[in-house]
C-alpha cells in the first residue's frame, strides 16, 4: 500500500521500538500502511546513525553550498559593476578563480544571490508590454489576416505573393503576385500594392470587420510611437478595425503562415512556371478548390471545405465596389480617430517636430524641449503645446487629406478650378 504522506518522527520511532522487540519489517510496514522499502531505510537510517541531508535547498541562503570567498567575490563584483549580468559576473569568476571552473554556481543561483544580498545593484527589468492574444474570433468573416510570401522564383523573376485568410473558418480570401525583380535582388511590395490586393477582395467577398496585419513599416510607421500609417487610417475610413499582432509574437499570425506552406504545397512548390500569369492561373484554381472542396482542417469545419461549413461566408454581407469607394470612405471617422490620441515629440534644432513623417514648424526657441501635439478636427490641424502650456500653435495638416490616404482623386474632382492649357505661342 503506497502512503501519499512522508513518515513522521513518532512513526520512524515505532520503526525502531517495534522491530527491537521482534516484529518483522513487512509487518511494520503492512501496520504503518507504507511500503516495505520505506519502512527498511528508516529502521537501518537509524541503526547506523545516519542523519539524511535536508530535502530542498540549503536554509541559509543562495549559494551557500559553495565555498565562501566564491559567494564573497560574486557579490563584491556585482556591487563594483551594477549593470553586469549573472554571466558577466560568472565570467570574471572564472577568470578570478580558474581552479574553480567546475566548482562555480549557475547563472540562475548568482541571479538569486544578488536578489537577497546585494538588491540595490540588481538592474530593474522593464518587460515589454504583452498584449492578449489576437487570434480569437466568433464569426465568418470577423478577422482577415494579410502576409506576403517573397522571393518566390518565376524563370528570371522574383515575385512575391500577396495572400489574405479568414480566421474562423479558414477560407483562403486572396492570393495574388506581384513582379518584384529589381536590379540588385527584389523589393518590398508598396502601400498601392496592398491596397490593391485588398480591393480586389473586398470586391470579391466584402467588407471584413478586422484587418490583422505584422508590424512591417507598411502597417507600422518605424520609429513613430502610436502615429497610425496610412494603412490604417485607410481601413478605419473604410469603417474596418486594424488589429497588429503581438511584437516577437509570430503564432499571432500563425493562421495566415500556415496558409503560404498549404497554398505553396498546392500550387507552385512543385511546379515551374514560364509566365507569372501562370501562377496566378494555379494560384486562384488552388484557392477556390480548397474553399470549395478540400477537407479544411480549421477548427470549425470539421473535415468539410469552408464553404460547405459555411455556405453564408460567401460574402460578409458589406458590399464594396472600387468605383465607389470616394464616396464610400469617411473622412470624419478617420478625424475622429486621429482625436483620440496624444503625441509627445521634441523639437529639432531648426525648429521642426517629426510627426507621421512630416515636419511641422514650431519655433527654434524651442529647440530641445518636448511638445504635445493633439488633432482638431474642426480646422483639422495639429495643435503643439509646449510643456508648461504657455505656448500653443495649431498647424494644418499635411499628407492627410483624402486623397493622399486613398491614393487617388476621381477624375472629376481633379481640377475643381477652371485651368488654362498653355496657349501655342510658337509661330503666332
Amino acid at each position: 500500500m503506497t502512503r501519499h504522506a512522508p513518515l513522521t518522527a513518532a512513526e520512524k520511532e515505532y520503526i525502531q521500538r517495534q522491530k527491537r522487540g521482534g516484529m518483522s519489517l513487512e509487518q511494520i510496514a503492512q501496520e504503518l500502511g507504507c511500503t516495505y522499502p520505506t519502512v527498511r531505510k528508516w529502521w537501518r537510517y537509524q541503526r547506523d546513525g545516519y542523519h539524511p541531508r535536508r530535502r530542498g535547498r540549503p536554509i541559509e541562503g543562495a549559494v551557500s553550498t559553495f565555498a565562501r570567498f566564491i559567494r564573497e567575490k560574486a557579490i563584491e563584483l556585482k556591487q563594483g559593476h551594477p549593470h553586469w549580468g549573472a554571466a558577466s559576473v560568472k565570467l570574471e569568476l572564472i577568470r578570478c578563480f580558474p581552479f574553480a571552473r567546475e566548482a562555480l554556481p549557475s547563472e540562475a543561483r548568482l541571479f538569486a544571490l544578488f536578489h537577497q544580498c546585494c538588491p540595490e545593484a540588481v538592474q530593474p527589468r522593464h518587460r515589454r508590454e504583452t498584449r492578449p492574444k489576437t487570434n480569437q474570433v466568433s464569426a465568418p468573416h470577423q478577422r482577415w489576416q494579410i502576409d506576403s510570401k517573397e522571393g518566390v522564383r518565376v524563370t528570371a523573376d522574383f515575385v512575391t505573393i500577396l495572400e489574405v485568410r479568414e480566421l474562423f473558418c479558414g477560407l483562403m480570401i486572396g492570393a495574388q503576385t506581384f513582379v518584384t525583380t529589381t536590379p540588385k535582388r527584389w523589393r518590398r511590395l508598396s502601400l498601392t500594392e496592398y491596397q490593391q490586393m485588398l480591393r480586389w477582395a473586398f470586391q470579391t467577398w466584402g467588407l471584413p470587420v478586422e484587418i490583422q496585419t505584422d508590424h512591417d513599416g507598411i502597417f507600422i510607421l518605424p520609429e513613430e510611437a502610436h502615429f497610425p500609417s496610412l494603412f490604417t487610417l485607410w481601413l478605419v475610413g473604410l469603417g474596418i478595425i486594424h488589429v497588429t499582432s503581438r511584437p516577437y509574437r509570430p503564432t499571432d499570425q500563425g493562421a495566415i503562415e500556415r496558409n503560404h506552406r498549404t497554398l505553396g504545397d498546392f500550387a507552385w512548390k512543385d511546379h515551374v512556371f514560364e509566365q507569372v500569369t501562370d501562377l496566378q492561373k494555379a494560384l486562384d484554381e488552388h484557392r477556390l478548390r480548397y474553399n470549395q472542396d478540400y477537407p479544411s482542417h480549421a477548427a470549425h469545419c470539421h473535415g468539410h471545405p469552408p464553404l460547405v461549413s459555411f455556405p453564408l461566408a460567401h460574402t460578409t454581407g458589406r458590399p464594396f465596389h472600387p468605383a465607389y469607394e470616394w464616396q464610400a470612405f469617411s473622412l470624419e471617422r478617420v478625424d475622429a480617430y486621429l482625436a483620440q490620441f496624444v503625441w509627445s515629440r521634441p523639437v529639432m534644432a531648426n525648429g521642426v517636430v517629426n510627426l507621421g513623417q512630416r515636419h511641422y514648424y514650431v519655433g527654434r526657441r524651442f529647440h530641445g524641449q518636448r511638445v504635445s501635439i493633439q488633432f482638431i478636427p474642426s480646422i483639422r490641424s495639429f495643435r503643439f503645446q509646449s510643456a508648461d502650456g504657455l505656448f500653443t500653435k495649431d498647424v494644418a495638416v499635411s499628407g492627410l487629406a483624402k486623397e493622399d490616404i486613398l491614393g487617388f482623386m476621381p477624375v472629376e474632382l481633379a481640377l475643381p478650378v477652371g485651368f488654362q492649357f498653355p496657349l501655342p505661342l510658337v509661330g503666332v
